[in-house]
């Protein structure tokens, strides 16, 4: 009886310990996760500027696309914010989902296992420091939970803050890219151009504010809600999009040229994981400041 209950009490006690450490461990990532991601945000100064196609006020004044959705251009003005320089990884996505006792998404579970050869390719890019593909709701969840440990004011980037950023503070930069050039996927200009083929993150140079892969490697959701008409009826200062919808806003590298503007919008149902071989869908993160309006 004496050895039994030693036995019990020791198996109890080799329990906790174990619950302890997996807490420890699950804290650690946790707090890694958090710093990892407040140092690698820039911190961009809020202004005023003209949201949408800009091109009737520079160069031959002409319309840089067709589309409706993008026009009339109208005025914003944007508190200051920090914005992730990198779009968030597999790696951290995925760390994410463990700390939440979740499994991977589907999308990685199902490309990780299938045995089709033309997968091969595909199965590098869920590598730890590709991007990763997510839907709406999982990146604002990651978002918003860095912001609850960190007791910081953290989201996805309105579409206002999202083109701000890949103009580089509102300039008139119609490439989110290092030189508002855009290049063909060629030998010469394999370093600058936007590929069908997903990268590690930051494979491409940086836009002039610092923030990678605004334009190649995938688009971004942001919290917008996605309506055609939307910028007849923005507010000014700090707009946070249409009050509903069917789909949410996706911004960034959506192929051709012309499709693939700093001004360029589109959109998906927020259910929706799309990685390669089509274009990814991820995320970044912002932090607002604390008097920012992000409500309504």
């Amino acid at each position: 009886m004496t050895h039994t209950g030693y036995g019990v009490t020791g198996l109890l006690i080799t329990v906790a310990l174990t619950g302890c450490r997996d807490e420890q461990k699950i804290k650690a990532e946790q707090t890694d996760l958090v710093n990892t991601t407040l140092e690698n945000m820039v911190t961009v100064k809020g202004g005023r500027f003209q949201m949408g196609d800009f091109g009737a006020l520079i160069g031959e004044k002409l319309s840089f696309s067709a589309d409706a959705d993008n026009k009339p251009l109208h005025w914003v003005t944007l508190s200051d914010y920090r914005i992730s320089k990198y779009r968030v990884t597999w790696g951290e996505f995925n760390r994410w989902l463990e700390i939440q006792g979740r499994e991977p998404n589907d999308y990685f579970q199902e490309t990780v296992s299938d045995s089709d050869p033309d997968y091969a390719s595909l199965k590098i890019a869920l590598g730890d420091n590709y991007p990763a593909s997510a839907n709406w709701q999982d990146a604002q969840a990651y978002c918003q939970w860095l912001g609850q440990v960190s007791k910081r004011n953290i989201d996805l980037p309105t579409e206002a803050q999202w083109e701000y950023a890949a103009r580089s503070g509102g300039q008139f930069l119609i490439m989110a890219n290092s030189d508002n050039h855009w290049y063909y996927e060629d030998n010469k200009a394999s370093n600058f151009a936007p590929s069908a083929e997903n990268r590690p993150v930051g494979s491409y140079p940086p836009n002039p504010l610092g923030l990678y892969d605004m334009l190649g490697n995938g688009t971004d959701w942001v919290r917008d809600w996605y309506t055609a008409d939307y910028y007849r009826h923005s507010r000014e200062k700090d707009p946070q999009g249409p009050e509903g919808g069917a789909n949410k806003v996706i911004r960034g590298w959506l192929g051709a040229p012309s499709d693939s503007l700093t001004v360029t919008r589109d959109s998906l149902k927020p259910d929706t994981v799309q990685g390669p071989p089509s274009r990814s869908t991820g995320f970044r993160c912002v932090e607002n400041t604390p008097l920012a309006n992000t409500n309504g």
